[in-house]
């Protein structure tokens, strides 16, 4: 009791000394207090009994590999030679002509420009590439050029039309596709499509081969030069060819003509004496 006795002595003491601040023996920050008054209450539940617990994280997908490339791919030349090795028809080749993948031309044709005439004929002749009438008619040497050389041709008594295989022709194309806008394929094409073009030869097994123009000399001689290659004879594994120069050549050049109607009388000449 005497305790409080004094406080109160004490207390009224220094409030009649004029005292209005209680001076503590430390600084304390009473705004600090009152943050700490108003903080929320940390929750009583224990981390293991968590209400909402946290999601486990989804597992990692596993990387899928990307394809794998081919090492070693097949090169065009390559791949046409292993597609004609199991031709045994004119229809197997028009077939592995259409599956085969690497001409770009077939995308911007209407048709695959395959052959016409005889099959039994003794004599084949070689042309280019189909141009617009071709690509539409789907035949090769159908246009102003074709027609000039069936012209040609049938004032010696030859014709596509012939059942007569000395007096017949069979006819096709190094490519057989239209080249865009009609322009003339370049080595890599004439290259990929050399194998069919023998195949093609093979098949026919004709007397006689008729070379017309650049591009079917490069394919089968691989010589260019056809004014300097036309109306010579060769002969390579039995098979007796003749260069002439393209009919739409002779269409520009028409002082050619004569030269050629020389080419296709030596031509009957050869086809008579085998008969």
């Amino acid at each position: 009791m005497a305790d409080i006795r004094d406080n109160k002595e004490a207390l009224k003491w220094q409030i009649e000394m004029g005292v209005d601040e209680i001076i503590g023996e430390k600084p304390v920050n009473r705004f600090l207090e009152e943050d700490l008054k108003v903080a929320k209450p940390t929750s009583n539940v224990s981390p293991s009994h968590n209400v909402n617990p946290p999601k486990p994280k989804p597992k990692p997908k596993p990387v899928e590999k990307p394809p794998q490339e081919n090492i070693n791919p097949l090169d065009p030349v390559t791949e046409a030679t292993q597609l004609v090795a199991d031709v045994r028809s004119l229809e197997d080749l028009r077939k592995a002509i259409l599956e085969f993948p690497h001409c770009s031309f077939r995308n911007t044709s209407n048709n695959l420009v395959f052959s016409d005439g005889n099959p039994e004929a003794w004599l084949m002749i070689l042309g280019e590439a189909p141009g617009y009438e071709e690509d539409i008619k789907g035949k090769p040497f159908v246009g102003k050029s074709g027609r000039l050389l069936d012209k040609i041709f049938s004032d010696t008594g030859i014709s596509r039309s012939n059942s007569k295989p000395h007096d017949s022709f069979y006819i096709t194309n190094t490519i057989n596709w239209r080249p865009p806008g009609n322009r003339n394929p370049i080595k890599n094409e004439i290259d990929m499509f050399r194998p069919f073009v023998r195949k093609h030869i093979e098949l026919i097994n004709p007397k006689i081969l008729v070379l017309t123009g650049n591009i079917a000399c490069t394919a089968i001689l691989n010589q260019q030069g056809i004014t300097k290659l036309r109306g010579k004879w060769l002969n390579i594994d039995n098979l007796d060819i003749m260069p002439i120069v393209h009919p739409a050549f002779l269409l520009r050049n028409p002082t050619f003509k004569k030269n050629t109607w020389q080419d296709v009388l030596a031509i009957k000449k050869k086809l008579v004496e085998m008969e």
